[in-house]
């Protein structure tokens, strides 16, 4: 199973994805730990906009369009694919789900909620004002949009291009992984039957849905 979570600043992203790695026992690849990993791989300074969250500027990308741009679109994947060795794992961001859009056992996830209630998280968790919280998210959201669309040509939070979407406003982490889990379970059913019907047999991994 791999899970992909994208997430909007302040939807408690990092919190929820440690929750459901204890929970279905995946190792957790987030920004920091996928950078660690290319660096020790050698893959950091053949990718270093990619791992370092720092693309060209959107306008400049966006009248030089040309057959480059397939190739710039497969930077994720061999970025990510060249240092994440997992079969089953969770993601935090770095286009994950653009990347493993094609795998059958990939469940991607975006959690987005009101700019109130996730300048209120973010003040909470790093101890600043609302007002420095504001500009925080703000700031975020935009590189964090930029980034996706430069490195997949895709609109970042487009629900379309997510298999579960999910306002944070009025639910607790606990809450949130409670919905996911949900979600998971129905998802691995309805596939199960699926391949069941399509193939005659299958071959699957066991996780802790309880």
């Amino acid at each position: 199973m791999i899970i992909t979570i994208a997430r909007q600043c302040g939807c408690n992203g990092d919190e929820i994805g440690k929750a459901l790695a204890q929970k279905y026992n995946l190792k957790l690849f987030d920004k920091k730990a996928i950078s660690k990993m290319a660096k020790e791989k050698g893959y950091f300074e053949r990718y270093p906009d990619f791992y370092g969250e720092t693309p060209m500027d959107m306008l400049m990308h966006s009248i030089t369009v040309s057959e480059e741009d397939s190739l710039l679109y497969s930077t994720a994947g061999k970025a990510l694919k060249n240092v994440i060795d997992e079969d089953n794992f969770i993601i935090i961001g770095r286009c994950g789900n653009y990347v493993y859009r094609d795998d059958v056992k990939c469940i991607s996830i975006f959690l987005s909620g009101s700019k109130k209630v996730r300048e209120e998280n973010i003040a909470k968790k790093h101890n600043i004002s609302v007002r420095k919280a504001h500009n925080t998210v703000l700031q975020t959201d935009e590189r964090r949009s930029k980034y996706h669309g430069y490195y997949t040509g895709e609109e970042w939070g487009m629900a379309g291009n997510y298999d579960l979407c999910i306002n944070v406003d009025n639910l607790e982490v606990n809450e949130l992984v409670e919905v996911i889990d949900s979600y998971i379970s129905l998802f691995f059913i309805n596939h199960l039957y699926y391949l069941f019907f399509t193939y005659g047999s299958v071959n699957i991994t066991i996780y802790d849905f309880n």
